[in-house]
């Protein structure tokens, strides 16, 4: 079976977040009430901003929507904001994998059957109108052209795929040879060759870098600088790779 695989690209997800919307979700949904209810709002409410600009600066604005990033309570509040999106996407599609904000679409078909990739195409396209109607409701928002779309199957399977798109919005998504998701590359075979040449090329480039500063430095300060900035990055891809050659 192949499979489409669509990351949706939401636009200042965690800037958007309604706090009204929110805390009614709280409690209509997850059952929060009374004082953890008022520890949430209060955690919400009194924050504001300013805008410094060529040597100006705005007054000051009281901010109703967005969850602080970089904060604990930031990632789980948008998720709970969000929750609704489960409910969406199990009537369309079986697979959906969710990090924060990053949204992964996922929907098997026979590469064989031109019936049965067209079935998948509807079908995913139907679930991501959906999820924008839901989400233009809740002031959140698709980057329609900034959505990402992949087929993954073997080289051989793949050759019997019809050409296709997927429409989001009014928009054609086509499909990509590789894409990046959560910080690593993969492409349609899930080879993970991509990824590989992405951290050797990075690599290269620290490398090549430290050659200019490496007569300023120690030695073991430059030993220090060549494992923090190329030894580690080497190791996490080769360890990110290894790790998914056998959950394959």
């Amino acid at each position: 079976m192949s499979k489409y695989k669509v990351i949706l690209d939401l636009s200042a997800a965690f800037d958007t977040v309604d706090h009204k919307i929110l805390l009614i979700r709280l409690i209509t949904k997850f059952g929060i009430r009374g004082k953890v209810l008022n520890w949430f709002a209060l955690y919400l409410s009194g924050r504001s901003q300013r805008i410094f600009f060529d040597g100006a600066t705005s007054n000051s604005f009281d901010l109703r929507f967005g969850v602080p990033q970089g904060s604990c309570l930031g990632p789980l509040l948008f998720v709970l904001y969000a929750s609704k999106l489960f409910k969406i996407i199990e009537v369309h599609l079986p697979d959906v994998h969710c990090f924060a904000d990053d949204t992964q679409l996922y929907l098997s078909f026979k590469p064989d059957s031109a019936t049965d990739q067209a079935e998948a195409v509807r079908a995913m396209e139907n679930c991501i109108d959906d999820l924008r109607k839901w989400m233009f409701q809740d002031r959140l928002k698709i980057n329609d052209d900034e959505t990402e779309f992949s087929i993954i199957d073997s080289r051989q399977q793949l050759l019997k795929i019809n050409p296709c798109h997927i429409r989001v919005g009014s928009t054609d998504i086509k499909p990509v040879s590789s894409l990046r998701d959560l910080g690593s590359w993969f492409d349609a075979n899930l080879s993970m060759s991509f990824q590989v040449s992405k951290s050797c090329r990075a690599a290269f480039f620290w490398l090549h870098n430290i050659k200019h500063i490496s007569q300023f430095l120690p030695r073991d300060k430059l030993h220090m600088v060549i494992h923090e900035l190329l030894l580690v990055e080497l190791t996490i891809a080769i360890a990110f790779c290894l790790d998914f050659q056998t959950v394959s």
